[in-house]
């Protein structure tokens, strides 16, 4: 049997770092996406990106406010995320940007996903919005690595027709009631001397511009030029693989008739809760509860990996567990991403103590005795006896080993977490140590 005794990492307790703020002129961008002026590239990146998904067209159909808040974070994502329109904003604000090239029109919101994530086209070619489907995954998957096949539904030009929406061999013939411009000009008497000039939609062409004999319409599209189709798309996850993470499958999205450029399909990573593990970067957090018992006299606890193995913690007798500390077990925690599984972060093991309610006379005198304390007599001069009442706090529940109440807190971000813990499979020495027994 192959014994370990890992260093210990955890970081909860260390002082924050004091970073100086940078003088800028105007900080309204920085917190419409709620980073402050310090914030990396990374950061400003995940900031947007979280607001970018909720915010979305695609989401918020028919939602003006939506809308018009993902065009602003759209625009102040612009401005951060280049270096040069960056130094202009923190200097002179959003009037320094009027001058140059980076005060404009701010992003395409019709293909945002583009820009954020890549694949770009040369500016102003017009292309269909990405399709964006966000797909749930398990963390054993994210930790072991899986190749998955999900459907999507697509408009796609109709293949009899070719995108035309006639049959093959017949061609369209440009509207007589509105010349082939599909609306027509309509002049209405509102007062003696004052006329109102309308556009209005041609009722013969109904805006097409052309008029079809209904014998010449595709049978394949009934004359809408697109159809519904089901693609079927492998997606291929990485060991470590994080949630947010993305997959593009460039133009499996829709198409539209007269559009060279097809869209694309976007596979957003989202991590379904898992009720042992929670991720935080590439370490794993798991709690459990221990009796006073345990806690003083040693145990021993089986864990189940998220790779089927199992690993037996054991606490020697005589080493007392404080549950304010954490307990670190190096490399049993998640995959670091491209280092094919070589490479993983912590296993971080946090204990509740669960103390007795009460004890009897018996069990005073032998704790006592076996701590060697001695219970002083009499009382201060003049002091007047009152009585002690626990508070006991809200209880929550958290996933864990075993499910118990209270813990570190969530954090929406998988990316982040407390200070230390970030990136590789290290972190600062001088804490608790356990040992770890591989089965």
């Amino acid at each position: 049997m192959l014994m370990m005794k890992p260093t210990v990492a955890f970081a909860w307790h260390l002082p924050p770092q004091v970073t100086p703020l940078p003088m800028v002129k105007e900080t309204a961008l920085y917190e419409l996406l709620g980073v402050p002026p310090t914030a990396d590239e990374n950061e400003i990146k995940r900031a947007y990106r979280k607001l970018a998904l909720k915010y979305h067209p695609d989401k918020n159909p028919d939602d003006a406010a939506a809308s018009e808040m993902f065009k602003k974070v759209s625009h102040a994502y612009e401005v951060l995320s280049d270096a040069d329109k960056r130094k202009v904003y923190d200097a002179r604000g959003e009037k320094g940007l009027e001058g140059g090239d980076g005060g404009g029109g701010g992003a395409d919101a019709s293909d945002i996903f583009s820009m954020f994530f890549g694949g770009g086209r040369p500016r102003g070619e017009p292309k269909p919005k990405d399709i964006v489907h966000e797909l749930g995954i398990s963390l054993e998957e994210f930790y072991n690595g899986k190749t998955k096949k999900i459907a999507a539904l697509r408009d796609r030009l109709c293949h009899a027709c070719t995108g035309s929406g006639l049959k093959p061999g017949v061609s369209s013939n440009p509207c007589g009631g509105c010349d082939g411009r599909g609306v027509r000009i309509m002049l209405r008497e509102l007062l003696p001397g004052m006329v109102q000039r309308m556009q209005v939609k041609c009722p013969l062409c109904l805006g097409q511009g052309v008029q079809i004999n209904p014998k010449d319409i595709c049978e394949g599209c009934n004359g809408a030029k697109v159809i519904k189709d089901r693609k079927i798309v492998e997606v291929v996850i990485e060991k470590g693989t994080k949630k947010g993470d993305h997959l593009r499958f460039e133009g499996e999205g829709d198409q539209i008739p007269g559009v060279r450029l097809s869209g694309d399909l976007l596979i957003i990573l989202n991590e379904k809760p898992h009720d042992v593990f929670r991720r935080v970067g590439n370490h794993l957090l798991v709690n459990h509860r221990l009796s006073l018992n345990e806690a003083l006299c040693g145990f021993e606890l089986p864990i189940e990996t998220l790779d089927g193995r199992t690993i037996l913690l054991k606490v020697a007798q005589g080493q007392v567990v404080n549950h304010d500390h954490a307990w670190v077990v190096t490399r049993e925690g998640m995959p670091v991403k491209g280092t094919g599984g070589c490479e993983r972060g912590n296993l971080v093991v946090h204990f509740e103590i669960e103390f007795p309610t009460s004890l009897t006379p018996a069990q005073i005198a032998a704790i006592s005795t076996a701590l060697g304390y001695t219970r002083p007599t009499g009382k201060p001069p003049g002091s007047t006896p009152v009585k002690l009442t626990a508070a006991k706090p809200a209880a929550s529940s958290r996933g864990g080993a075993r499910r118990r109440p209270g813990g570190p807190p969530d954090d929406d971000d998988d990316d982040s977490g407390p200070r230390g813990m970030r990136g590789g499979p290290g972190g600062p020495p001088g804490m608790q140590q356990v040992q770890c027994q591989q089965q």
